[in-house]
């Protein structure tokens, strides 16, 4: 009498977890916000294709990927900031025949918050980061003494991410998510590293260090 040999299963390893696919940044703007620019954009195509000034075969939403990339050099409204929208929403009023208007937009004044402080405007901040950057480019220029490098934004946004407890934070946000006495912090500790760095750092005339408090806790982006 033969016995029946029995084949065994091999034993399966288990499953390996499927990758997923890297995400890419996205911007920060409000569902109202992407509206309006989407309701403008819309608006733009049409009066450019009135003008026969979009290219055959061209979709609104290639054309709208196009023009966002033109004016702030990012793939699409997906992708940009708060600091980006007026830049982008003044675009497309330009694209709209709407020149006026697409001016009032980039000379827009006011508080960044509907119950901000009074001060914190978008001009206000912009200005600040504007100066930030002018230092990060003279600096990347001058001459330095033996032993020193070069601090570059990256330094920068280290010490901003750390101390407002902002991991996100860039160069680009800056100006729409911290207040101005916060950036005039941020701006004088990057000035009196970068004179030390440069070896004209006077100790008995230092600028006092202004260290911004943290941002609301709700935030933690």
């Amino acid at each position: 009498m033969t016995t029946k040999t029995t084949k065994k299963r091999p034993l399966r390893s288990p499953r390996k977890a499927i990758a997923k696919a890297p995400q890419t940044d996205r911007g920060n703007l409000s569902k109202p916000e992407i509206t309006k620019l989407l309701m403008q954009a819309q608006e733009a195509y049409q009066y450019q294709a009135a003008l026969r000034h979009i290219e055959p075969g061209d979709t609104f939403d290639s054309w709208r990927r196009d023009q966002v990339m033109d004016a702030v050099g990012l793939p699409g409204i997906s992708k940009i900031s708060r600091s980006h929208f007026r830049q982008v929403f003044a675009h497309f009023l330009t694209l709209s025949g709407r020149d006026e208007e697409a001016f009032q937009t980039l000379m827009e004044t006011g508080p960044k918050r509907d119950h901000g402080p009074a001060g914190d405007t978008h001009e206000s901040s912009e200005a600040i980061v504007h100066h930030i950057r002018e230092a990060l480019a003279n600096h990347a220029s001058a001459v330095l003494p033996s032993g020193q490098d070069h601090l570059h934004a990256g330094w920068l946004l280290a010490a901003a991410r750390q101390r407002t407890r902002k991991p996100t934070l860039t160069l680009d946000t800056l100006a729409e998510r911290l207040d101005p006495r916060t950036l005039v912090g941020l701006l004088s500790h990057l000035r009196n590293h970068i004179s030390r760095r440069e070896g004209r750092e006077k100790l008995a005339f230092r600028s006092a260090r202004i260290y911004p408090k943290s941002q609301e806790s709700g935030d933690p982006f």
